[in-house]
């Protein structure tokens, strides 16, 4: 006897077959989906750039960085492509990039015109005052498709600043140092001098024409700075000469590690933090 089959028995039928024969094509030998779309490829051309993607939660995004990339630990096994200022551009053709992170201001102009002549598209990220910071982890979070894991870190990263605001300082005048033979140091215009006010002091050399310049001795001396901040890894000894300058003579020479207050990234938080406390 001949069985009849209904018109929607037929439908039903081939809706499961292609069903079943999508689903096997989408799954490849290790059971990933190939209609999975595939991770942002980024290389960041400063230190505190992987960072910033680390606090994007982009991570497994990145797949090239520079020279003294190594926060957190696992940045160090990323490849690296030279340095911000020498770049090992063949190396970086070969990584596939969808987008280079550099710094404005830091990177240099010719690095930038160079990534662009080789059709690689460079993104251009500031960071002149604290606010850039959340700016630029939301400015990643949004290319790699990971705001709910950046989100936290932008929040926490305001709400600290806006706690440690709320702080009665009382203003004192601070010499940042930047670096000790020759001495270096920021104006007002760098972000380093916003991050010293948050805990009440003022730069000393807030008028500097440039960012970032170097300043005799003589100079530091007139303007008799009540603290004076070491941004290095280890304490500067020649301030004990100069006995005449009020933080030398009152024990507020401070020394913070520059990981956690040259580089503008979510350990500035910390590096903040210790200031305040002193």
């Amino acid at each position: 006897m001949n069985q009849k089959f209904s018109p929607i028995f037929f439908q039903i039928t081939l809706i499961l077959i292609l069903f079943f024969v999508t689903a096997c094509d989408s799954i490849d030998e290790n059971g990933a989906t190939s209609t999975d779309s595939p991770k942002v490829r980024l290389i960041t051309l400063s230190p505190h750039l992987a960072e910033l993607v680390v606090s994007a939660g982009a991570i497994d995004s990145l797949v090239g960085v520079v020279s003294y990339s190594d926060f957190p630990e696992e940045i160090k096994s990323i490849k690296q492509v030279g340095d911000a200022f020498k770049l090992d551009y063949e190396a970086i053709i070969v990584l596939k990039p969808d987008y280079v992170l550099s710094w404005k201001g830091g990177t240099p102009p010719s690095v930038v015109r160079k990534l662009k002549s080789l059709n690689i598209n460079v993104i251009e990220t500031n960071m002149n005052q604290l606010s850039d910071i959340p700016l630029t982890i939301k400015q990643i979070s949004d290319l790699t498709n990971t705001q709910t894991v950046a989100q936290p870190n932008i929040t926490l990263f305001n709400q600290t600043l806006a706690d440690l605001k709320q702080q009665t300082q009382k203003p004192q005048s601070l010499f940042i140092e930047t670096f000790h033979q020759p001495l270096y140091t920021v104006s007002g215009e760098h972000w380093m001098s916003e991050a010293i006010s948050i805990c009440g002091y003022e730069n000393i050399f807030s008028d500097l024409s440039q960012a970032s310049a170097t300043v005799n001795m003589e100079a530091v001396i007139n303007k008799n700075p009540q603290a004076i901040l070491n941004i290095s890894k280890q304490e500067d000894p020649q301030w004990q000469k100069w006995q005449s300058i009020s933080a030398v003579k009152n024990n507020q020479v401070f020394t913070i590690d520059p990981d956690l207050f040259s580089r503008p990234s979510m350990r500035l938080l910390e590096g903040i933090k210790l200031l305040c406390s002193k």
